[in-house]
């Protein structure tokens, strides 16, 4: 698989603060790509980085075989967490004067934003000015601005945030639509959605890189289930389950719920394997299963690699 995104050792101070520290990981070309860590881990700083807002204190970015960000004018686009545009101006025309600046013709450049406008649920309300618009509808806004061009990569720093669930759900699936033909970069604290999402996956905490890679190797080593039974277990019954070669822990939740985590040598067959094992063991012992839902394994794997030491970081992206 090819990369997009180079990311080499990516330092950047501001002061004698280090928002980001000797950073370096690679984008597959044509994946989603998810960057993961709590508020002041380095996301926003980085994507500036990325999109070339900000120059890097040490080390360089290499995107789509470039690094110099002049050159890839239309194939790249970003869209940043608080994007802003003119309160008083149609929305159609501030969008075609920004397609005009990636050279666009005047005809072209309409057409373009009505298709962007229209995959984003806009059409019908383009001359309309931006002031007047909601939240979700201004960062679908947002969206619409930063799918002109037909970029080969797109940065979507928090692209729901704030939206409903049906808002969120729709851009999710544009999204989803646009991999065919682009490399998306994304962030977000919502880690169903993250899940839901992307195939790579990297985790910042303090400005560091903490792990990067597949979802499926960051994550397979995070199975647990939570487990609500008819009843509480037994200490004998809670010593019979912990026999198992794969079980490491059961701590009660509830009366009668039960968070159940297995080893952290599990692939994704293997995790479907243990979990009906388990399902057949609890109702040998004669025990109704209320419910038995897999915990979000990014989740898991979120808090374990940043959840120690969230609270002592100044509040930079």
């Amino acid at each position: 698989m090819s990369t997009a995104i180079h990311i080499n050792s990516i330092s950047k101070n501001f002061g004698s603060f280090p928002a980001l520290d000797n950073v370096s990981f690679e984008v597959p070309e044509k994946t989603i790509f998810g960057v993961l860590g709590p508020n002041g881990a380095g996301k926003t700083t980085l994507f500036s980085v990325i999109a070339g807002f900000l120059p890097p204190t040490s080390g360089n970015v290499v995107v789509l075989g470039e690094t110099e960000i002049a050159k890839l004018r239309g194939r790249l686009s970003i869209l940043p967490q608080d994007a802003l545009f003119q309160a008083n101006i149609p929305i159609f025309d501030q969008l075609v004067y920004f397609s005009r600046l990636l050279g666009r013709s005047r005809d072209d450049a309409e057409y373009e934003v009505y298709q962007s406008l229209k995959r984003v649920n806009l059409d019908k309300f383009m001359f309309r000015e931006s002031a007047t618009l909601s939240h979700g509808m201004y960062k679908r806004l947002a969206l619409a601005q930063a799918f002109l061009g037909e970029p080969e990569v797109i940065i979507l720093d928090e692209p729901t945030s704030g939206l409903d669930v049906q808002g969120a759900m729709q851009i999710r699936s544009l999204i989803k639509e646009l991999q065919s033909q682009t490399t998306i970069i994304v962030s977000s604290h919502n880690m169903n959605e993250m899940r839901d999402l992307c195939e790579h996956v990297a985790f910042l905490n303090q400005g560091k890189l903490v792990a990067s890679g597949p979802v499926d190797t960051v994550t397979g080593t995070s199975l647990s289930v939570e487990c609500r039974l008819g009843r509480p277990l037994t200490e004998d019954e809670i010593e019979k389950l912990k026999k198992s070669d794969t079980i490491r822990q059961i701590q009660q939740t509830n009366k009668a719920s039960y968070s159940i985590g297995f080893l952290h040598t599990l692939t994704d067959e293997e995790a479907e394997t243990e979990s009906r094992k388990l399902l057949r063991q609890i109702l040998d012992m004669d025990i109704s299963i209320h419910a038995l839902n897999e915990t979000n394994r990014l989740e898991v794997e979120y808090l374990r690699l940043t959840g120690s030491n969230n609270q002592q970081r100044p509040s930079v992206n």
